[in-house]
């Protein structure tokens, strides 16, 4: 394969600006379950893959440009700079762990980050369960009341969407076993990369601004986003594993290959 050059790169990011700023845009559904702060994307699978194929900086381009462009061209309420910081965080992180993952070699054959991040959160979940009764919204103007068995409920969920994201990584990693991008990448780092960056950068940073902008408790939209996190960062992991398979055949080598770190 040939080696990724500096034009390469930037053709390549102009490609994926587009085609991220059409699916942020076009193909999304906000306000999920009525939620302001809810939304289904798939411009992250985009912003995150060109992350780890063309290398960390210029996936902070990426995620920076779709975000401002999307929102200058096809503005959906007044611009505010500050939702560019999670944009351009999904960008840069995968990237940047994905390296730094590689180069510990903790991940060789079982997705170990993932474990003890995913095992954080149930942590997390588990507690604020036991130690709070009720939830509240919009600055406190409304208030939820946690019910014993709601309380249960949102464990157990947390707990199978855990176990299925663990079990789903499984089957993907099995599913390409006998592909070029195990000869590459490996889909245990890339799933860790993907999650670190949703659950400790996106999800976090993104909801604090979304409480700040949008007048609402920073809890729930912190534990709505972590919980509705699982499915959409597996589909992420699955579309991202995809187009890095796919890439493998288009001749030219990918940044992040045989420890390229630009």
């Amino acid at each position: 394969m040939k080696k990724m050059t500096l034009l390469h790169k930037i053709s390549y990011s102009s490609l994926f600006i587009a085609l991220g700023v059409i699916l942020s845009r076009f193909v999304s559904v906000p306000a999920l379950f009525g939620l302001p702060f809810l939304k289904i994307s798939f411009a992250p699978s985009i912003v995150m893959f060109s992350s780890i194929y063309l290398g960390p900086f210029f996936g902070l381009i990426v995620g920076s440009l779709v975000d401002i462009i999307g929102a200058l061209l096809f503005p959906t309420g007044a611009f505010n700079p500050l939702y560019t910081i999670p944009a351009a965080l999904t960008g840069l992180m995968p990237g940047l762990v994905y390296i730094f993952i590689r180069k510990i070699k903790i991940e060789d054959k079982f997705p170990f980050v993932s474990l003890i991040s995913i095992s954080a959160f149930d942590i997390f979940i588990i507690f604020f369960m036991i130690f709070n009764d009720s939830i509240k919204s919009e600055s406190g103007k409304k208030e939820y009341i946690l019910e014993p068995w709601m309380k249960i409920g949102i464990i157990i969920l947390a707990l199978v969407l855990s176990i299925l994201f663990f079990v789903l990584v499984y089957l993907l990693k099995k599913k390409f076993k006998n592909r070029k991008i195990n000869n590459n990448y490996n889909i245990y780092i890339v799933a860790s990369s993907v999650f670190i960056t949703y659950f400790i950068f996106k999800i976090p940073i993104g909801s604090m601004i979304q409480a700040i902008l949008l007048d609402w408790d920073f809890l729930i939209i912190l534990l709505s986003r972590m919980l509705t996190g699982f499915i959409t960062s597996f589909v992420h992991i699955f579309l991202i594993s995809v187009a890095l398979n796919v890439s493998l055949s288009v001749g030219i080598k990918g940044a992040l290959i045989n420890g390229d770190e630009a």
